[in-house]
């Protein structure tokens, strides 16, 4: 196929060539045929026909090594051609490389130069999450003191709740811009990702158990309560940082479009072959048919996030990242009105 492609290349490109070449070759044989009998034109037919295949084969030849070099030029960003032939084509190349190397260069120092700089910032952002943290909890510490509540873990009355509500408030909400910049962080972690993996077994309960745990403010602020229906007995093969992370984004969205209070976010698994397929199901809004597809999608938010000013729609196009980078495959199941259940197969056999 590629030879064909290329004969009807050398053809169409010597085309000039081959028809001047061909009517030399009929005026000479015209000539033999005028001066000596028809016999002996065929010695010129022939040679002309040797000489016009020689010259085919050896354009076809030059072409080959052309578009071979010429391929090594398209794909390879180095590229330094040897300039046996072409020589203008090939400089044109060359300079067009280098210039495009000084300039992907120069953008990824700057992209690089923006990533350190956003990265510093968080960190100093998270410092002073921690102290607006520890002054919150300083503050309904005191609170409870006041209110001669010796074991400061205890939960204030019901009837004292309200004078020390703006607290738990801000320590929601402090809880929420720590988790965002924690994502901003996870974003830049993802371009090296590698560096950044560590693969093992992990004790799959422990993994929702620790998850659940880290957004216990958000259950108990939005009455929403876990329930985990997984044995102990179940490992699976991920890295257990980015996989809780992956749960956090889930446990979030089920508790964020969960309407009813009361209601529960359950843990489940099901186990198919080498595989295990942890569910997440929640009682919530549930998602439109047609928004399904698109859940994954960057800042997507669908007809639900159009009602719901919290969504940013970067959760779940994290969490497709993250999937994908682990090897780990997601799905989603949804009825408006009845909940929705997320999927996660995980490897738990190798």
């Amino acid at each position: 196929m590629y030879l064909t492609k290329l004969i009807l290349a050398v053809l169409k490109k010597e085309k000039a060539a081959i028809i001047i070449y061909l009517l030399n070759t009929v005026v000479l044989v015209s000539f033999y045929y005028l001066i000596f009998n028809s016999r002996e034109i065929i010695y010129p037919i022939a040679v002309s026909s040797f000489f016009l295949m020689i010259f085919i084969i050896y354009k076809i030849s030059e072409y080959n090594n052309f578009y071979i070099r010429l391929n090594e030029a398209k794909t390879s960003p180095n590229y330094k051609g040897k300039f046996d032939g072409n020589v203008e084509v090939f400089e044109v190349i060359n300079e067009m490389h280098d210039n495009y190397i000084n300039k992907f260069y120069k953008m990824k120092n700057r992209i690089k130069e923006r990533d350190t700089l956003m990265a510093q910032w968080v960190h100093n952002m998270k410092t002073s999450i921690t102290v607006i943290d520890l002054a919150s909890e300083k503050g309904l510490n005191h609170y409870k003191r006041c209110l001669n509540i010796d074991d400061v873990s205890s939960e204030i009355p019901l009837k004292d709740l309200e004078d020390s509500d703006f607290l738990y408030d801000i320590l929601e909400e402090n809880k929420k811009l720590q988790d965002n910049l924690e994502e901003t962080l996870n974003l830049f972690r993802l371009d090296e990702f590698a560096k950044d993996y560590i693969p093992e077994k992990v004790n799959l309960r422990e993994i929702v158990n620790s998850a659940v745990n880290n957004k216990k403010r958000e259950f108990i602020y939005s009455k929403v309560f876990p329930k985990v229906i997984i044995d102990e007995k179940y490992y699976i093969y991920t890295d257990k940082k980015w996989s809780k992370y992956m749960l956090e984004q889930i446990i979030t969205n089920a508790i964020k479009y969960s309407e009813k209070e009361n209601s529960y976010v359950t843990f489940s698994l099901v186990e198919d072959d080498n595989y295990i397929i942890l569910s997440v199901e929640d009682k919530g809004i549930g998602i439109r048919k047609e928004d399904i597809s698109r859940v994954f999608e960057a800042f997507f938010t669908g007809s639900n996030g159009r009602n719901n000013k919290k969504s940013s729609g970067i959760g779940l196009y994290m969490v497709k990242l993250v999937a994908d980078e682990l090897g780990h495959k997601i799905h989603i199941n949804s009825n408006v009105g009845e909940g929705t259940i997320v999927e996660i197969s995980y490897l738990s056999k190798l």
